[in-house]
């Protein structure tokens, strides 16, 4: 179990929590402690709640056994509202006994590291009338789970009056958390802030300007510094039925790398993607996007297609498969640039066997990437990868 103190301080004290959650401006009302670490609904939970007038704290624990897609966490969550619920804070703390020691990419290759293995989220979120607002924090060490080493700190805002909404956010996010001097560390700086139309039964209409600056603050030897801003204004289509959802995007950037003053390129991107879900258990999802660069300080044009499926079916609680393939190809004008690459993974986990007491599971991935110069042919790569994990589970 992770730190139960720690959790009781931050809520009862620190009031650093939400009900709601928001990342990136998008507002999601649904339980955080298992959407912020990548899992699904927790298999051992024991909540301790108190409740006063429009004042109410809650606490549970969780457990959620390893599997070929995550490894084991065992994690404390809390929230409390206030004020009739009009302000609403949120703690987690979570903890990867399996991710203690990972093997870490660095100048001296993939060795194992002592980085953290914990995850830390605290935020608050408040509203009055039309307006809603609120702040994260999340702090995750190298070891812990699908979203690790990585840190984000976030402030955002919503007000909405009819069909229109209007948002904003400003925040921070950075990587190589644990500081390690082998390693760079890139900080990202964004602001956003967004217009949104929508009506029941009608398309979702948005537009939104975007500006963020990245800046590498540990250098170590053999990397090269990095400091650009970029500037990014889309409009987006959404469309959402009960067995689908359909988005067409379109965005244009200019990209600036301020090491060289000169050096600015222009980017158009249209993305078209959609959900699909013709069985509950079933999901496809396809993405089709079409990115081209102009580099003003050469004058080359750098044409960027690309293409994935993404398939996922849970057959059973015992059975689950998930696939992904992706294709993408980078052709300059000069052509000095030829590139195909063609990526897939597959993914099968399951319960062999389940009793009350421990659990067998099984699972088996693998994987295939090809990469095609046809510059270079000397530079093209291709491997395949399989695994098979076998574990005995205790409940």
């Amino acid at each position: 179990m992770a730190h139960p103190l720690l959790v009781s301080s931050l809520v009862a004290f620190v009031s650093i929590a939400s009900q709601a959650w928001c990342s990136d401006g998008v507002f999601l009302n649904r339980p955080l402690s298992n959407r912020s670490i990548g899992f699904p609904a927790p298999q051992t939970v024991d909540p301790i709640s108190a409740q006063a007038d429009g004042f109410r704290t809650m606490f549970a624990s969780y457990v959620h056994p390893p599997s070929i897609v995550t490894p084991r966490a065992d994690g404390l969550s809390g929230t409390t509202t206030w004020f009739s619920g009009k302000l609403g804070t949120e703690a987690e703390t979570a903890y990867n006994p399996t991710g203690v020691s990972q093997p870490m990419p660095s100048l001296m290759g993939n060795t194992p590291t002592d980085a953290s293995a914990r995850m830390l989220r605290i935020g608050l979120t408040g509203s009055e009338g039309s307006l809603r607002y609120g702040v994260t924090f999340r702090h995750a060490g190298q070891g812990f789970l699908l979203s690790p080493d990585r840190a984000s700190r976030e402030m955002w805002s919503e007000w909405k009056t009819g069909w229109m909404t209007f948002r904003n956010a400003v925040g921070q996010a950075w990587n190589n958390v644990e500081g390690e001097a082998t390693r760079s560390r890139l900080e990202q700086t964004y602001g956003r802030v967004g217009l949104f139309l929508s009506r029941p039964q009608w398309p979702e209409l948005s537009v939104l300007y975007s500006r963020n600056s990245l800046n590498s603050v540990f250098e170590p030897i053999g990397v090269v510094p990095q400091r650009s801003s970029n500037h990014t204004i889309e409009g987006a289509v959404t469309l959402q039925r009960p067995g689908w959802d359909i988005k067409f995007a379109s965005s244009y950037i200019v990209a600036s790398d301020l090491l060289r003053s000169d050096a600015d390129s222009n980017i158009r991107a249209q993305t078209l993607s959609a959900i699909l879900r013709p069985i509950n258990r079933l999901t496809i999802t396809p993405v089709f996007a079409y990115r081209q660069e102009f580099q003003s300080w050469s004058g080359v044009r750098i044409d960027n297609p690309t293409a994935s499926l993404a398939l996922s079916y849970q057959q059973s609680p015992q059975l689950f498969f998930s696939t992904v393939g992706n294709y993408s190809s980078s052709h300059s004008s000069d052509g000095l640039i030829r590139n195909d690459n063609f990526k897939w993974r597959g993914a099968l986990d399951w319960a062999l066997y389940s009793s009350t007491g421990w659990a067998t599971k099984i699972g088996f991935e693998a994987g295939y990437n090809r990469v095609t110069d046809r510059v270079a042919r000397s530079t093209d790569t291709e491997d395949i990868s399989g695994l098979v994990r076998l574990g005995i589970i205790a409940h």
